[in-house]
């Protein structure tokens, strides 16, 4: 289910975003009102996509929020603003968000800019929900959790968001810079990269990833399933 997490610090404003996402069959995984509280959503419910206020609760707007929010995961970002200048366009493109609702909420909006946004993910993933790997591993990206007999393998947020981006991209290699920068920010750091690759195989006790004429890798499908959502 898609997992949305709320970012508005109007109690009413955020329960009427709640009820209409709600509505529509998304899953509002949490409402907070801070960037501190952002972090800390995001590390336990893992979203799909965030609904980011720019006028928030604490020291940090939503846009610096934002900022945070994109060095640990690629979810979507879509601001709620009551501003359509070019400085809010500024903000949006800094943070790589995927658009903005303007206040007061419309739901036709709302229903059809997530709609698009949810669409657009579920083709990233080619429709898949799981991706079996080879040694009986399989990756599951409803959660973006990685698994062996039905248990959770425990990896850490960078090895995860590494071998989303492998699984996601299944058919093909990943470069070492898009898979760095998806992870990290700034040039490439390539042992900061094998070190995590490393800690993926230490962890798995099995080669998952195949290092590709020195440019990439590609991680390795068991193609005995084919498993669709």
């Amino acid at each position: 289910m898609y997992k949305i997490l709320i970012v508005e610090d109007e109690v009413i404003a955020a329960e009427y975003l709640k009820s209409i996402l709600e509505s529509r069959g998304w899953n509002v995984i949490d409402i907070v009102d801070n960037g501190v509280d952002v972090i800390k959503s995001i590390n336990k419910y893992n979203p799909d996509l965030i609904l980011m206020d720019i006028m928030i609760h604490g020291a940090k707007s939503g846009c610096e929020a934002a900022i945070n929010v994109r060095k640990i995961s690629n979810c979507a970002i879509v601001f709620i603003t009551a501003y359509t200048d070019d400085e809010m366009i500024g903000y949006a493109m800094q943070v790589q968000a995927d658009g903005y609702i303007v206040k007061p909420y419309n739901e036709r909006e709302i229903i059809a800019t997530i709609s698009l946004l949810s669409a657009k993910q579920n083709s990233n993933n080619n429709g898949f929900r799981i991706t079996r790997l080879k040694g009986g591993f399989y990756f599951n990206h409803e959660n973006n959790l990685i698994y062996k007999n039905d248990e959770v393998v425990k990896l850490g947020p960078k090895a995860i968001q590494i071998l989303k981006m492998l699984c996601t991209r299944r058919d093909s290699y990943v470069n070492y810079k898009e898979l760095y920068q998806n992870s990290w920010k700034g040039e490439l750091n390539l042992k900061k990269l094998q070190m995590v690759i490393y800690r993926i195989r230490e962890v798995c006790k099995t080669d998952l990833l195949e290092n590709i004429n020195g440019v990439g890798y590609q991680i390795k499908i068991d193609h005995s399933f084919t498993c669709k959502g």
